[in-house]
């Protein structure tokens, strides 16, 4: 299990270690869409910089059309609230990848960042919320997707709950300059 200290690797055998193992993960991406990864607030990146020893870890990119118009994406009837957040003037950090597309984070067992630090996207991958209800995205890459045919499935196998989803998409959208969702419930004390 995670510990918490820089450099570790989560050991536990469940199922997003054995989709690392086995590769590729949502933690790969082809690197002529990398400017189509999630964002990292400044918060996100110091939290992971503050417990992670690895250097050119992020990349400060261009906020291009096509970027934004995928943010708008996740956020349905938050248009324009997601273009004035990421305005095509600005820019934003993401989280770095190498040649091959994995991010710079990810080791042979998975991920190399304290699962407490990591950005909020990846804590929430493969959910999403929409409307106050708990989704799933259809990412066949996921091996917690591949192998159960039910959200409630999918959050045993990966040992979350909707409780614990919907607070941290609470504080995605905080870190990203996002106000809250009408309806939401507030989040946990602390980031």
């Amino acid at each position: 299990m995670q510990k918490g200290r820089a450099g570790e690797i989560d050991n536990d055998p469940g199922v997003c270690a054995r989709c690392a193992a086995l590769g590729p993960t949502c933690c790969h991406l082809d690197p002529v869409d990398s400017e189509f990864c999630f964002p990292l607030s400044e918060m996100e990146k110091n939290r992971i910089l503050d417990c992670s020893p690895i250097s050119g870890g992020f990349v400060l990119q261009a906020n291009s059309r096509a970027f934004v118009d995928n943010v708008c994406r996740l956020f349905p009837g938050e248009e324009d609230t997601v273009r004035t957040v990421f305005a095509e003037s600005d820019s934003h950090f993401r989280l770095a990848v190498g040649d091959d597309g994995a991010c710079r984070f990810l080791g042979p067992q998975g991920c190399t960042i304290p699962r407490e630090s990591r950005p909020y996207y990846c804590r929430l991958f493969p959910f999403w919320v929409v409307g106050g209800e708990v989704i799933h995205f259809d990412a066949r890459i996921c091996l917690a997707r591949r192998e159960a045919s039910s959200l409630p499935q999918i959050l045993n196998s990966i040992g979350a709950n909707r409780a614990e989803l919907r607070d941290l998409y609470g504080r995605l959208r905080l870190a990203w300059g996002l106000p809250p969702a009408r309806g939401m419930q507030s989040v946990k004390k602390g980031f």
